[in-house]
């Protein structure tokens, strides 16, 4: 330490003063016992079905949720990146209108064909970042479809920002992150009140809406032709041709704003890109590498398929097809082969893990803190009450006619559950939201407890040198106390956690204390090099100042305060890396880093 000190002299002075904020990222190791008996995970799982049992029986959670499970027919599963027989946790129920249906399944299970809705929206964006190179992503649409760029040219002269799309500065990846700024669907259907007063002229009354030339406005779209005719042979072109023309919504990348339309560029994007249909893309990209036997780009046709597809609604919606739409809307999956893809993504069966790191990443922010958003990830940002500490939460809602699902990956503790749903009434998307949320609130708290109580067996104890001449101890802790910040608690190295703890100052200066420092794993690589790596975080006991986002910034931000401040020859002084068993995941020593001493765990 007598050559460290003087090295860290000034070290103070650009260590900014209110610390002790949260590393995004894992608080624990992933923990790797999700389904047995003794399992926290697997306890908070059957608690919740156990409360769906008694809902389904007019008790449970209240009648307004009887009333509303009963009437959905849905499947959920759970899966782990660690843990195969998590697969094992599902649950199923049948509606009476599917199981009195004349067609499809009368009993669901995990091989149930359910129409998966804008899951299909990640699944497509899947095969393009398996098959595209990153910087195809940053292709503009007027390089992929003349339409656009025609329009682009026609417009440059007197070009209107109210009133044009700057089709040439949209980008593949701003459009699979709904930033594009273009409309939601792109024609009037779907609730357009053009349409509806065709049937119901004193519709434009009502809003007060001045008549319009039909003729003109079918000229325009000529996919709004062929679905007049009753044909639904609406191909890409057709489509980019009467959408050009139309009112931007914001300008590219402002904001975002959900758009379908979007989804069906994208496929024809990725179609261009790769040389391949859409059908091939998806094969190629992800059905036949992941072995998705259950996962379709069409329509159940075969009879062994339809036999095990679940109908809601009529055949024809159920079971029709607009093939521009599918990369937004029209792939069919069941939650077993959900949860394959989900490994796959957390896993990196596909990508290398720099792209899947990065593809897990907002894109964008929403109005709200909770939320935001990525390719096309709806990322939820869950708190836990006691701590505080966030968990970000990747997911991809579908909700499409009479099919509702969810799709949810939790990366922190590498493991995730799909919901499939479908009924003929008109709230299975709200059955479905209310059923996720039930898990979650559930779930997440057992998450952190099971991970807790694992490391607290892998990794908590005491390290000392064989070398008696070091005399070097480490002793880690896990809190007990789930309104403590999660993490290894470092209560004992020798006379160096003092020491390091007076390198970060406090407002108002507070006593060292070992208790306020806490690491948490920054790499793991147990299945590789049998190696965590984590890093350490000081924690404020006088917590962050409420209500002045400047001066809390620090306290509420390690990623920019603590880590990797105190360095010796540009090693982190903070830096320890637990070695492990690669089977069983016990450490059996650890290494301070810049002090290159390994020590045993006794």
């Amino acid at each position: 330490m007598k050559v460290l000190i003087p090295a860290l002299t000034l070290i103070p002075f650009c260590i900014p003063a209110v610390l002790g904020g949260h590393l995004p990222g894992p608080a624990y190791p992933a923990p790797e016992d999700i389904s047995s008996d003794s399992s926290r995970v697997a306890a908070s799982w059957k608690n919740v079905t156990a409360t769906l049992d008694q809902t389904l029986k007019g008790g449970g959670l209240g009648k307004l949720a009887s009333a509303m499970l009963k009437n959905t027919t849905f499947s959920m599963g759970m899966f782990s990146l660690h843990d195969q027989d998590a697969s094992s946790l599902q649950y199923h129920h049948t509606a009476p209108s599917t199981l009195n249906g004349t067609y499809g399944t009368k009993s669901v299970d995990a091989d149930s064909i359910y129409r998966v809705a804008s899951i299909s929206k990640l699944i497509t964006t899947y095969a393009g970042m398996v098959k595209l190179h990153e910087n195809d992503w940053n292709t503009p649409l007027t390089k992929i479809y003349p339409a656009f760029r025609d329009f682009v040219e026609k417009t440059a002269v007197d070009f209107d920002a109210a009133r044009d799309i700057e089709w040439d500065k949209i980008t593949v990846g701003d459009i699979a992150a709904h930033i594009g700024g273009i409309p939601r669907l792109g024609l009037p259907i779907s609730g357009d009140l053009l349409l509806l007063s065709e049937t119901n002229p004193a519709v434009l009354n009502t809003f007060g809406l001045p008549p319009v030339n039909r003729t003109e406005i079918m000229a325009q779209y000529p996919c709004l032709q062929t679905l007049d005719s009753g044909s639904i042979k609406c191909d890409i072109d057709d489509y980019v041709k009467g959408i050009a023309s139309d009112l931007p919504r914001y300008q590219p990348g402002a904001s975002p704003l959900y758009s379908d339309s979007g989804f069906f560029l994208l496929g024809g994007a990725l179609a261009n890109l790769t040389g391949m249909s859409m059908d091939d893309l998806y094969k190629k990209a992800l059905f036949e590498p992941l072995s998705l036997k259950n996962t379709l780009s069409k329509p159940p046709s075969e009879p062994k398929d339809i036999k095990r597809t679940v109908i809601a609604g009529t055949v024809e919606s159920a079971l029709g097809e607009v093939p521009i739409t599918t990369p937004s809307g029209g792939i069919y999956s069941t939650i077993n082969d959900l949860s394959k893809i989900g490994i796959s993504i957390l896993n990196s069966t596909l990508m290398s893990i720099d792209k899947t790191n990065r593809w897990l990443k907002p894109v964008t922010f929403t109005g709200d803190l909770h939320y935001a958003l990525g390719r096309p990830w709806e990322i939820y940002r869950y708190e836990y009450k006691d701590s505080g500490i966030v968990t970000d939460i990747y997911t991809k809602l579908g909700d499409s006619g009479s099919y509702t699902g969810l799709l949810v990956l939790v990366p922190d503790f590498e493991i995730g559950f799909s919901i499939l749903g479908a009924s003929n009434g008109t709230v299975h998307t709200q059955t479905i939201q209310f059923i996720a949320d039930t898990l979650t609130n559930s779930l997440m708290p057992a998450l952190v407890n099971q991970a807790r109580q694992e490391t607290l067996s892998n990794l908590a104890g005491t390290y000392k040198s064989n070398d008696k001449k070091l005399n070097n101890t480490l002793t880690v802790a896990v809190p007990s106390s789930s309104k403590s910040a999660p993490g290894l608690v470092i209560t004992e190295w020798s006379h160096l956690a003092e020491t390091l703890i007076n390198w970060v100052p406090q407002l108002p200066p507070a006593k060292a204390n070992p208790n306020l420092v806490r690491l948490v794993p920054t790499i793991q690589d147990i299945a590789g090099s049998g190696q965590i790596a984590f890093q350490m975080e000081t924690v404020d006991p006088t917590g962050p100042i409420p209500g002045h986002l400047f001066t809390k910034m620090y306290s509420a931000g390690d990623w920019a305060s603590t880590i990797d401040q105190l360095t010796y020859h540009d090693i982190p002084i903070n830096e320890f890396v637990f070695n492990v068993d690669k089977k069983t995941g016990k450490a059996h020593s650890v290494t301070a880093s810049a002090y290159n001493i390994e020590l045993e765990r006794q």
